[in-house]
């Protein structure tokens, strides 16, 4: 492993994006290389820590997807299940499968970026209590607006989708999907043991402070705790470094799926509006030779991915965030070429 590169690189990120807190791992066989850089708290200083919990957003998608992947293993609900009989009203729900949803294929109308999605109250904050933010809230956006295209006919990246996923699992096992999702996979997985669908809105301690990145690209914006019912199935989850490191080997290995459902999750779609490489399977994001998931979220960026033909792994995570920006996926990216030149992207 070329260590000063990495390290160049890592410093270059971090600067050119005016990040507050940056921290990079990668592990290469059983060769470890990681960085911490800026601090956790603009206030105090404190510095940013490879330790430290953080949300990971979106990743949840890679837990839900699995919860309900599961289910599919045991009979319980399968992959031609339609959608209607678990959340009824949904356009073209009658014809929408529970693989759709899995793969971003079921042109169910997105609750993100909708006007009316969040609650009306002026001053409402992401930690608000839980009866501000029902799931009903998202599901009835769903209902009334049109479908974005029928189902199957392309693919495209929606939380819509995994907010009812959330919901299907919730009925066929009876259980609130934050204990499924608890009990039956991250428990499942030796190692993970500062993973969790948290049922609180503040991050476990330690933890960094997290900041939006203004549209000015130098001013930051705290931001304060997060209501795990807000993004919920699709983004709720938090982690560490090190769990997310045992977590993407999960997602490439598989000790929780059969051979053929493994085979399923990782047999990619390609996402409409986004670069040839960058496709889709169930709950997994295949970047060409990687597999992961990466996040966007309220004050964070996160990615983590794996490069199985060579035994390599890369998380990033920052305690800020600039609109759409995939600033973790990026840098991750970065580190993966400085590594090895000649892996294809694009």
């Amino acid at each position: 492993m070329t260590r000063d590169t990495l390290e160049f690189l890592l410093e270059t990120q971090f600067y050119e994006k005016r990040l507050p807190g940056l921290g990079a791992v990668v592990e290469v066989g059983d060769q470890r290389w990681e960085l911490a850089l800026g601090v956790s708290d603009v206030t105090t200083g404190e510095p940013f820590r490879i330790g430290d919990h953080h949300r990971i957003g979106c990743v949840t998608k890679s837990f839900t997807a699995t919860a309900v992947l599961q289910q599919i293993d045991s009979g319980r609900v399968g992959f031609d299940d339609t959608l209607e009989p678990f959340v009824p009203g949904i356009p073209n729900g009658e014809r929408i499968t529970i693989k759709q949803l899995l793969n971003m294929t079921s042109g169910v109308a997105n609750f993100v970026g909708a006007p009316d999605w969040l609650p009306t109250q002026e001053d409402l904050s992401f930690d608000s209590v839980d009866a501000d933010w029902p799931q009903e809230r998202k599901v009835d956006l769903m209902r009334s607006g049109p479908a974005a295209f029928e189902p199957g006919a392309r693919a495209d990246y929606c939380d819509s989708n995994y907010i009812l996923l959330g919901l299907v699992l919730e009925q066929v096992t009876g259980k609130p999907a934050a204990d499924v999702i608890n009990g039956d996979v991250v428990a499942a997985v030796p190692g993970l043991t500062s993973t969790e669908f948290p049922s609180v809105a503040k991050l476990p301690d330690p933890h960094p402070t997290i900041y939006a990145l203004m549209p000015d690209g130098r001013t930051l914006r705290e931001l304060g705790d997060m209501n795990p019912n807000v993004l919920w199935t699709t983004g709720a989850m938090t982690s560490t470094f090190d769990d997310l490191l045992i977590w993407v080997r999960e997602l490439a290995d598989s000790t929780l799926l059969s051979a053929e459902l493994q085979r399923e999750r990782l047999t990619p779609t390609h996402l409409d509006r986004r670069r040839a490489f960058h496709r889709y399977g169930l709950g997994v994001q295949r970047l060409g030779a990687l597999l992961g998931h990466n996040s966007i979220m309220p004050g964070s960026s996160c990615a983590v991915y794996r490069y199985p033909a060579e035994d390599a792994s890369f998380a990033v995570v920052t305690n800020a965030s600039a609109n759409i920006d995939a600033i973790s996926m990026e840098i991750a990216l970065e580190l993966v070429r400085a590594l090895y030149p000649r892996f294809v992207d694009g």
